[in-house]
């Protein structure tokens, strides 16, 4: 019996570091927050007799998660969600976009030191010496808890929860409120996607068709009047923008540092958090499917072409997946801007302007162009990372102004929507009070007045669809 304790013991440490981090000292439901770690060391156990592999096996994964909730919480001030597991094979292929936040040496060490920690286990840990009946019902019980309750968590512990991944992870541990959030988002889902059909056209543009730009400009954000020691001219086309704007303002968004197709998802389709439910964490994970409203849908049922720029991995967020089920028909990405001007390791806004552009400008049909920049991503690395960032904030806006002022050249009006995704998560962002970041709708041959209007990240679809409206 004590050869078994490592096996219990090790993925009972980090199942209590997880709920540590969450701060969950309440005993509700803490039967199904167990299940996880007890379900993998019953396959693990079953599949390897080995009992310290299997309890080193089933301690790191929850290790892990505690670090990795640690992190978000007081980088991105919210614990990790369900739908974060689509961000696993993300970590992966872009480390340097996730691991500084976490400490890259901290989480490359430990990773290293684990794998050699388990190869040397699987190399002379000697057998518990199971019999092949026990092995296949420890299996059998671990493969009955995940399919089992993980998977269909009971009734009650489904309808008592807030739906606030802070409160919910206080109160019945991480491991059980992933289970939760999992099971609830997959029973309402399909009622919540049948709300927001392709048909019928959510707007109808007039009879003069112009063509529409709407840029995504990654952590765009005024920074006036909250923070210091910031360059002179400023936004200057910004402003010179919003001052003919049809409309400008604050926006809302679902999201603070990161988690971009939120906003993203929100701009596009014009559903909000409260109609997304769980799913809100990541819409690109199981909540677009095609047949799903959306902007490309509802020009191209005008006559539009539809263009994505991301001068990046086109499988990110799934955005491979996503954008043709949202009704785009063309998507260049990283590979498409091969030699294009970088700035830092990214693609520069302005090669994104000047592409843009370059499709306006040979264009016979309407054309819609969806354009995420990436210039401005974090982190920034250095001993002034807004220093840094507020020059990627100088070369965004002058991107924006080169669009306008070619928009006399072009054949048909240009209506250019611009907003920012999320603000930056700089050192100490955390404690802003006010997580808004901007946004501004213009259009070459409507004279606006600037007029101020705070909105949510859906609303930019609406609003986009009047302005292409004649009205």
């Amino acid at each position: 019996m004590l050869s078994l304790l490592p096996a219990v013991l090790l993925p009972l440490l980090a199942w209590a570091a997880t709920r540590f981090v969450a701060k969950a000292w309440t005993a509700r439901a803490v039967w199904l927050d167990l299940l996880t770690p007890v379900a993998g060391v019953a396959i693990l156990l079953g599949a390897t007799d080995l009992p310290v592999l299997s309890g080193v096996l089933a301690a790191l994964p929850l290790a892990g998660l505690a670090l990795a909730d640690a992190t978000k919480r007081v980088v991105l001030d919210e614990p990790v969600v369900f739908s974060d597991a689509a961000m696993l094979p993300l970590v992966v292929r872009h480390p340097s976009l996730y691991l500084p936040f976490a400490g890259t040496h901290l989480v490359l060490g430990g990773v290293l030191a684990g794998l050699v920690v388990l190869c040397a286990l699987l190399v002379w840990e000697p057998r518990l010496g199971l019999s092949w009946t026990w092995r296949g019902a420890l299996i059998a019980l671990g493969l009955g808890l995940v399919l089992g309750p993980l998977r269909a968590p009971p009734q009650v512990l489904r309808q008592a929860l807030a739906r606030d991944p802070w409160k919910d992870t206080a109160r019945f541990g991480l491991l059980a409120t992933l289970s939760l959030y999992r099971a609830v988002a997959r029973a309402e889902r399909p009622a919540r996607q049948a709300r927001f059909p392709v048909d019928p056209p959510a707007f109808q543009p007039g009879a003069l068709k112009p063509h529409v730009v709407l840029v995504q400009a990654e952590s765009f954000w005024d920074p006036r009047g909250a923070l210091e020691n910031l360059p002179p001219g400023l936004l200057k086309n910004w402003d010179e923008l919003g001052g003919r704007a049809l409309a400008r303002g604050r926006l809302q968004v679902p999201g603070f540092g990161a988690n971009t197709m939120r906003a993203e998802c929100a701009a596009l389709t014009g559903i909000d958090d409260a109609s997304l439910g769980l799913d809100r964490f990541n819409p690109y994970f199981r909540f677009v499917v095609p047949g799903l409203r959306s902007i490309a849908h509802t020009l191209g049922a005008a006559g539009y072409r539809s263009w994505i720029l991301h001068p990046f991995d086109r499988l990110f967020f799934s955005r491979h997946r996503v954008m043709p089920a949202l009704g785009f028909e063309r998507f260049e990405s990283l590979p498409d801007f091969a030699g294009a001007k970088r700035v830092g390791p990214h693609v520069a806004d302005e090669a994104v302007g000047r592409r843009i552009l370059d499709i306006l400008s040979v264009a016979e049909e309407p054309t819609l162009i969806f354009a995420i920049t990436m210039q401005a991503h974090g982190p920034w690395p250095g001993d002034d990372p807004q220093g840094q960032w507020l020059a990627h904030l100088g070369d965004a806006d002058a991107m924006l102004g080169s669009l306008a002022e070619a928009a006399a050249m072009l054949e048909r009006p240009l209506v250019l929507c611009a907003y920012g995704d999320h603000q930056p998560a700089l050192p100490g962002a955390t404690h802003w009070p006010d997580r808004r970041t901007n946004w501004l709708i213009w259009r070459s041959d409507r004279q606006g007045s600037g007029t101020q209007r705070d909105a949510i990240a859906a609303e930019i679809f609406h609003v986009l669809g009047r302005a292409i409206e004649d009205r």
